[in-house]
Protein backbone atom coordinates (compact mmCIF):
# COMPACT_ATOMS: atom_id res chain seq x y z
CA UNK A 1 0.00 0.00 0.00
CA UNK A 2 1.27 3.49 -0.74
CA UNK A 3 0.69 6.94 0.64
CA UNK A 4 1.18 10.36 -0.92
CA UNK A 5 4.12 12.02 0.82
CA UNK A 6 5.28 15.61 0.55
CA UNK A 7 9.02 16.16 0.83
CA UNK A 8 10.69 19.52 1.48
CA UNK A 9 13.42 20.75 -0.88
CA UNK A 10 15.02 23.94 -2.07
CA UNK A 11 15.11 24.90 -5.74
CA UNK A 12 18.92 24.49 -6.10
CA UNK A 13 18.62 20.86 -4.94
CA UNK A 14 16.67 19.93 -8.06
CA UNK A 15 19.84 19.75 -10.18
CA UNK A 16 21.02 16.96 -7.90
CA UNK A 17 17.68 15.21 -8.25
CA UNK A 18 18.16 15.17 -12.03
CA UNK A 19 21.73 13.92 -11.66
CA UNK A 20 21.02 11.25 -9.02
CA UNK A 21 17.60 10.17 -10.26
CA UNK A 22 16.21 10.37 -6.73
CA UNK A 23 15.23 12.87 -4.07
CA UNK A 24 17.60 13.60 -1.18
CA UNK A 25 16.72 11.44 1.82
CA UNK A 26 14.32 13.42 3.97
CA UNK A 27 11.51 13.15 6.41
CA UNK A 28 8.28 13.91 4.62
CA UNK A 29 4.75 14.84 5.56
CA UNK A 30 1.57 12.94 4.77
CA UNK A 31 -2.02 12.61 5.80
CA UNK A 32 -1.53 10.70 9.04
CA UNK A 33 -3.94 9.64 11.77
CA UNK A 34 -2.62 12.54 13.85
CA UNK A 35 -3.37 14.99 11.05
CA UNK A 36 -6.85 13.54 10.58
CA UNK A 37 -7.57 14.11 14.28
CA UNK A 38 -6.55 17.76 13.83
CA UNK A 39 -9.86 18.42 12.04
CA UNK A 40 -12.37 15.58 11.91
CA UNK A 41 -14.53 17.52 9.44
CA UNK A 42 -11.76 18.14 6.89
CA UNK A 43 -11.96 16.24 3.63
CA UNK A 44 -9.02 14.37 2.11
CA UNK A 45 -8.09 17.24 -0.22
CA UNK A 46 -7.90 19.71 2.68
CA UNK A 47 -5.76 17.29 4.69
CA UNK A 48 -3.39 16.75 1.76
CA UNK A 49 -3.07 20.52 1.35
CA UNK A 50 -2.24 20.83 5.06
CA UNK A 51 0.44 18.11 4.78
CA UNK A 52 1.92 19.89 1.75
CA UNK A 53 1.97 23.22 3.62
CA UNK A 54 3.78 21.59 6.53
CA UNK A 55 6.40 20.26 4.12
CA UNK A 56 6.75 23.74 2.64
CA UNK A 57 7.37 25.13 6.13
CA UNK A 58 9.91 22.35 6.81
CA UNK A 59 11.83 23.39 3.69
CA UNK A 60 12.71 26.70 5.36
CA UNK A 61 14.97 24.80 7.79
CA UNK A 62 17.05 23.71 4.78
CA UNK A 63 18.31 27.24 4.18
CA UNK A 64 17.54 30.29 2.09
CA UNK A 65 16.01 30.11 -1.34
CA UNK A 66 12.77 29.25 -3.06
CA UNK A 67 11.14 26.28 -1.40
CA UNK A 68 9.95 23.21 -3.25
CA UNK A 69 7.66 20.38 -2.21
CA UNK A 70 8.00 17.10 -4.07
CA UNK A 71 4.83 14.98 -4.10
CA UNK A 72 5.57 11.27 -4.28
CA UNK A 73 3.85 7.97 -3.74
CA UNK A 74 5.82 6.02 -1.15
CA UNK A 75 5.35 2.79 0.76
CA UNK A 76 3.19 3.39 3.80
CA UNK A 77 5.35 3.70 6.90
CA UNK A 78 4.29 2.47 10.32
CA UNK A 79 5.54 5.32 12.48
CA UNK A 80 4.36 8.86 12.36
CA UNK A 81 5.01 11.85 14.58
CA UNK A 82 2.23 13.62 16.46
CA UNK A 83 1.75 15.89 13.44
CA UNK A 84 1.85 15.19 9.70
CA UNK A 85 5.54 14.23 9.72
CA UNK A 86 6.69 10.74 8.86
CA UNK A 87 9.22 9.26 11.29
CA UNK A 88 11.24 7.42 8.65
CA UNK A 89 13.71 9.02 6.29
CA UNK A 90 12.30 8.56 2.82
CA UNK A 91 14.48 7.35 -0.02
CA UNK A 92 12.43 8.24 -3.09
CA UNK A 93 13.46 7.38 -6.64
CA UNK A 94 12.39 9.85 -9.31
CA UNK A 95 9.97 7.29 -10.79
CA UNK A 96 7.82 7.63 -7.64
CA UNK A 97 7.60 11.44 -7.84
CA UNK A 98 4.34 12.77 -9.22
CA UNK A 99 4.97 16.51 -9.29
CA UNK A 100 6.75 19.48 -7.73
CA UNK A 101 5.22 22.53 -6.07
CA UNK A 102 7.52 25.56 -6.16
CA UNK A 103 6.96 28.85 -4.41
CA UNK A 104 6.71 31.74 -6.81
CA UNK A 105 8.90 33.96 -4.64
CA UNK A 106 11.00 33.13 -1.60
CA UNK A 107 8.76 33.33 1.42
CA UNK A 108 8.75 32.84 5.15
CA UNK A 109 7.42 29.96 7.20
CA UNK A 110 3.66 30.29 7.40
CA UNK A 111 3.44 32.03 4.01
CA UNK A 112 3.41 31.21 0.32
CA UNK A 113 0.81 28.46 0.38
CA UNK A 114 -1.43 30.12 -2.19
CA UNK A 115 1.41 31.07 -4.53
CA UNK A 116 2.78 27.62 -5.33
CA UNK A 117 3.52 26.83 -8.95
CA UNK A 118 2.80 23.28 -10.09
CA UNK A 119 5.23 21.32 -12.28
CA UNK A 120 4.78 17.81 -13.61
CA UNK A 121 7.71 15.48 -12.95
CA UNK A 122 8.45 15.50 -16.70
CA UNK A 123 9.35 19.20 -16.35
CA UNK A 124 12.08 18.53 -13.77
CA UNK A 125 15.05 19.17 -16.08
CA UNK A 126 13.65 22.54 -17.10
CA UNK A 127 12.80 23.41 -13.51
CA UNK A 128 16.29 22.41 -12.32
CA UNK A 129 17.80 24.97 -14.71
CA UNK A 130 15.73 27.77 -13.14
CA UNK A 131 17.76 30.21 -11.12
CA UNK A 132 16.93 31.06 -7.56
Amino acid sequence: MSVRAYLPLLLPELAGVVEQGRLPQRHGCAVTAALRSWDATADEEDLEFEAMCRALDAARALGAGRRVVASADVAETAGTSPDASLDSLLDVPLRDVVCFHVEEEEGAVGAGYDDLLWYDVTELSQLARATD
